[in-house]
């Protein structure tokens, strides 16, 4: 019996070391995903330290912007790092919420930063009445530890795939968040795809439109984002290529945008680029494609380049 004892006491602790050396093997393969922030297409922004320099806006922004493109053309006219801090329609579009994020964000001391704003009719729109932002119940309106890594309260509250989903999505995801902030998205482009998505997109804001309203809550936030930032640096306001489809329905549904931000500019003192029917090419009628990003960031740059002093 002694012998039979010993030989399922040694099966028990070769099983034990078998498990414990899987979980050592998980956990070394998945902690520089981890640590670098590829949870998800959001947990970087989380994860990296404090920011000199904002881009804000919703996934038009978060794909549309490059800041290493920017960096590379005003490199000393402004505080880094530079980071893109867009997510999505859904988490920030403006209001109370996203402001309180952007105020967690941004180092407290900065004087020389750079902020641009991307705005759409649709990021100052709001479904309902005007008491209620839904984006309260996100991580945008509930994550107060916006800068540590790893990120323990996003981890357990918002990315709910099992550990192993993890790695095996970070090998096949079409989507990579850079350190910077900048969401590359890697989806076929052929004008058949495109078409495809685009119809899909625009039925998706049509019905945006039949039930949303511009919201006078949405507007005020985005005033008082523009005067927290300004003590910090410059602020810009952006409104990024879009396809034809999309931007004549924006144009159906809120004729009068265009003029609203051009007076809110100038309200506030701050210069407003509107390149929302400049043909770059898009995943969706939506989303800038990767190559298009690359192109619209030096635009932008050249453009922000007259503003900025010189170095």
């Amino acid at each position: 019996m002694k012998g039979l004892e010993k030989t399922a006491v040694l099966k028990l602790l070769g099983r034990l070391a078998l498990l414990a050396g899987a979980v050592l093997l998980g956990a070394l393969a998945l902690g520089p995903v981890l640590w670098r922030g590829q949870v998800d297409a959001f947990y970087g922004r989380f994860t990296s330290p404090p920011a000199g320099s904002l881009i804000l806006g919703t996934s038009r922004a978060a794909q549309g912007i490059r800041p290493a493109v920017l960096a590379a053309r005003l490199g000393g006219r402004f505080d880094g790092p530079l980071l893109n801090y867009a997510f999505t329609l859904t988490h920030s579009p403006y209001g109370p919420p996203y402001l309180r994020s952007i105020r967690r964000k941004l180092r407290p001391e900065v004087k020389k930063g750079l902020f641009i704003i991307a705005v759409d009719p649709w990021s100052l729109s709001l479904t309902g009445p005007e008491v209620a932002f839904p984006e309260e119940q996100s991580f945008i309106g509930q994550l107060h530890q916006v800068s540590q890594n790893p990120n323990l309260p996003y981890l357990t509250r918002y990315q709910t795939k099992p550990l192993y989903r993890l790695l095996l999505d970070y090998a096949t995801a079409t989507e990579r968040l850079h350190p910077d902030g900048w969401l590359e998205v890697n989806i076929g482009t052929d004008s058949a795809q495109v078409r495809a998505r685009t119809a899909r997109k625009l039925q998706d804001y049509r019905q945006l439109a039949a039930a949303q309203h511009l919201s006078a809550g949405r507007l005020q936030a985005l005033r008082q984002t523009i005067q927290f930032l300004q003590p910090h640096g410059r602020v810009v306001l952006v409104r990024l290529p879009v396809g034809p489809s999309l931007l004549q329905l924006e144009q159906v549904d809120q004729p009068n945008f265009d003029l609203l931000m051009r007076k809110l500019a100038s309200n506030s003192a701050v210069p407003y680029f509107d390149y929302s029917a400049q043909p770059y090419a898009t995943t969706d009628g939506n989303h800038l494609q990767r190559d298009a990003s690359a192109a619209f960031s030096q635009q932008l740059a050249n453009d922000l380049a007259r503003i900025l002093p010189a170095r």
